[in-house]
Parts: C-alpha cells; structure tokens; sequence
C-alpha cells in the first residue's frame, strides 16, 4: 500500500483505521506515515495525523524519537488536527527526561491560551501532569495554571480533566496522577 495514496482518498475514521492498521508495529512505515504528518502539505498533514495518533494508542513508542518534531507544529502553521494529534500523542508515549522541561513549558502555556482548541487544552493537561508526577515540584504551578483556565471560560473537557487533576493536587483524593 502507498501510504500517502491512501490517506488521500478521504477523511474517514475508516480510512485512517486502514492506513493505522497497515503501519501497525512496522517503524519503517510509521517513518513514512509520520513524514506524511509533519513534511507533506497541509492536507496530507491532517489526514496522517488521525493514522498517526491510532498507531501511537497502540505503539506508544513508534512515537519517541519524534517528540521534538511534535513539539514543533505547537507552534507552526500547520493544520489545527496535527496539533491536536501531537498532543494527544504525548499523553501516552514515554517522555524523554531530556524534553521534560520543554514540555512542561508548552503544555502549561496551551492550557493557559484560550485561543486553542479545546481539545489541544484538555490533552495539555494531561500532559502536564504527566510533568507534575515525574517533578512534583510542578504542582503548584499547575494548579494555579488550572484554577486560571477553569475561571476564563472552558470546555466540559477542560472542566472534567482540569477537575480530576485538581483533586489530586490538592490532595482530596487518595492516589496519585495517573501514569499513561
């Protein structure tokens, strides 16, 4: 199968299912899909993030050695769909120690931004607290970063993750943040 062939005959959570299930596990062809992802024109980009993001529910660490690239459309014009996918990415894959810090300071800069979607916030801050787990140090920043966005208008997927995460913050729960 031609990968890029393929994610141009439509935008169908069936067509994305076809290509993901045709990458599967096989680094070479997420290679070629992640390329569809972040080097191909708008279009494509959009269509192969969808693909991008089921591979990654299933083989988080396909996604790895990509991180860098995937923090870099946050801030690129590109399709508002390879943003979201590449948050939604993080939320799952391991996270190297040597991104934490870059991380950290993007995903609580979109939570912040009411100018972003609010899918790309409410992943946001499951990323971040991915961050406050592994530097707990974090939480008072965060916390203060989730009352704020909680205050300027969000989404039910803003409230219910900012809420959750809140909880456990604030210590009103028995656990911990949830590792993904």
């Amino acid at each position: 199968m031609d990968i890029r062939t393929q994610l141009l005959k439509g935008n169908s959570r069936a067509n994305a299912d076809t290509v993901a299930t045709y990458v599967g596990g096989d680094p070479g062809r997420f290679r070629i899909l992640i390329q569809c992802m972040l080097d191909d024109d708008r279009r494509t980009g959009q269509l192969a993030s969808h693909s991008v993001a089921i591979v990654c529910d299933t083989h988080p660490g396909l996604a790895v050695p990509y991180l860098g690239r995937l923090l870099d459309t946050l801030d690129a014009p590109v399709h508002e769909a390879v943003q979201r996918n590449s948050i939604r990415i993080m939320q799952t894959c391991t996270l190297p120690q040597r991104l934490h810090g870059r991380i950290t300071s993007v995903m609580f800069a979109l939570i912040a931004d009411p100018q972003r979607s609010i899918a790309q916030r409410a992943f946001a801050i499951t990323v971040a607290a991915r961050m406050v787990q592994a530097h707990p140090g974090l939480a008072d920043e965060l916390r203060m970063v989730l009352e704020d966005a909680l205050r300027t208008d969000p989404g039910p997927a803003i409230r219910s993750r900012a809420g959750k995460v809140l909880k456990v913050l604030r210590g009103t729960t028995r656990g911990r943040l949830r590792k993904s």
